[in-house]
């Protein structure tokens, strides 16, 4: 039964500068890495804005190891920060998943994104062939357990999502949004749960931009605002108070000429906030340096990530609970997967053995040179032999080496209290039978 290896660098330990040279690689190629590690036969990876964690089933866990280190060490920037990799294996790797896909361990601990994510990580390596049973198991649990956490627990009620805590950091910086004018840049999911959470704030006017006119314009909708072609943005930025960015753009949109621009064009000396919580950041850093600007990304959410892990110990120590509960039932089913690993192919042995000798009766009936039951009796002593030869062997073997254990085990898997004792002589010409 193989055993389970895992590696993670979440925004525990990484920046998001970190995280984005990491978000640009491919997870189907490193998953066909992962396998090529010596003893790794499953491989799942969970790649978010947030972690890049490896998950992979090995029958060698010290060169499975080794492999896998080499392979986060070249993934690692030179810079990076000593501690940034963990490494867990067996029931600790387990525990995390469990933990991730409950949401426990999210920048914003309770998040729902985040259980969405694994089943699509799950299924990626489905598609890709590259889960097997022991993986399989263990991820359906996880997606199990996220649900049954988020339906027993009150841990996802509330701020739980990087959209959600960039809403309340934009209240803490400038106050009510009644009056302000609000910029949404982007039309998708994160900017969704943003517009959800500016619902109900009232403010002034909000404004959505996103590539796709249509996109922006169905968000607008939702928060009677008003949606923005992408080319006329600076028009906007400039009337903003408060800048949410939130695209799928791969490369910077927002750079310190187009903020200088938009400032030449406000007509308010109010200091102007932009919180980019896209993946990778679409505003570039050194906009945060220019005079009348404050920039947060995900990074500057921490604060509103300590809150909200302070709001809901209660609700962790619930979820903590049914998750300790179901990694002891997965654990007992993971034992009952290698017991049945064992019995597959000792019932696979022997039936095949079985067949062999059924064959040969059957020959020997159909040459009518014998009576039936001659046969028949051959039969069952041949195959009764045949079956016990191994275990013969065996035995004989721990008596010569000293190893009394083995027969207290053998007779409870046995169940050989009270049973009949064959003479020694009939025991001794099994032995002969072993089949090599």
């Amino acid at each position: 039964m193989e055993s389970i290896l895992s590696a993670h660098i979440t925004h525990k330990q990484a920046r998001v500068a970190d995280m984005e040279r990491l978000g640009k690689i491919d997870p189907v190629l490193m998953m066909r890495n992962a396998l090529s590690i010596p003893g790794a036969t499953e491989c799942i990876v969970l790649r978010t804005c947030n972690r890049m964690e490896l998950y992979l089933a090995t029958k060698d866990l010290n060169a499975t190891r080794k492999g896998l280190e080499d392979l986060i060490n070249g993934l690692v920037p030179f810079d990076a920060e000593q501690n940034l990799v963990q490494y867990l294996n067996g029931k600790e790797s387990v525990r995390h998943i469990l933990r991730v896909s409950s949401g426990l361990e999210s920048l914003i601990v309770g998040e729902d994104q985040i259980q969405c994510q694994v089943k699509e990580a799950f299924d990626l390596a489905k598609r890709h062939g590259s889960v097997g049973p022991v993986l399989t198991i263990v991820f359906q649990k996880a997606i199990s357990v996220g649900k049954m956490v988020r339906s027993r627990t009150s841990v996802n009620k509330g701020c739980v999502s990087i959209g959600t805590a960039a809403v309340e950091l934009a209240e803490e910086k400038v106050g009510s949004l009644k009056d302000k004018n609000i910029l949404v840049v982007g039309a998708g999911e994160m900017a969704t749960l943003i517009a959800k959470h500016l619902v109900g704030k009232g403010p002034k006017a909000v404004f959505v931009s996103n590539r796709t006119y249509s996109r922006a314009v169905e968000l607008a909708w939702v928060l009677n605002g008003k949606a923005v072609r992408f080319d006329s943005l600076m028009e906007f930025f400039s009337q903003a108070d408060v800048v949410l960015v939130a695209t799928s753009a791969s490369h910077m949109i927002i750079t310190p000429a187009h903020v200088r621009r938009a400032q030449e064009l406000r007509k308010v000396d109010s200091k102007l906030l932009i919180i980019d919580v896209s993946f990778p950041r679409n505003v570039e850093p050194q906009v945060a340096e220019l005079q009348g600007v404050e920039l947060y990304d995900i990074d500057g959410l921490r604060g509103k990530a300590e809150e909200n892990l302070l709001k809901r110990r209660s609700e962790i120590r619930g979820a903590e609970l049914i998750i300790s509960q179901e990694l002891d039932a997965l654990g007992a089913r993971m034992k009952e997967m290698k017991a049945d690993e064992i019995l597959g192919r000792l019932y696979g042995k022997y039936f095949s053995l079985r067949d062999r000798e059924v064959r040969k009766a059957l020959n020997r009936l159909s040459s009518g040179q014998e009576p039936a039951e001659v046969v028949l009796k051959d039969f069952a002593d041949v195959i009764t032999r045949k079956f016990l030869a191994d275990p013969t062997v065996a035995l004989k073997d721990a008596c010569r080496e000293g190893n009394e254990d083995v027969f207290e085990k053998v007779q409870s898997l046995f169940k050989l209290e009270g049973a009949t004792i064959v003479p020694t002589e009939q025991t001794s010409k099994a032995a002969s039978e072993t089949e090599h």
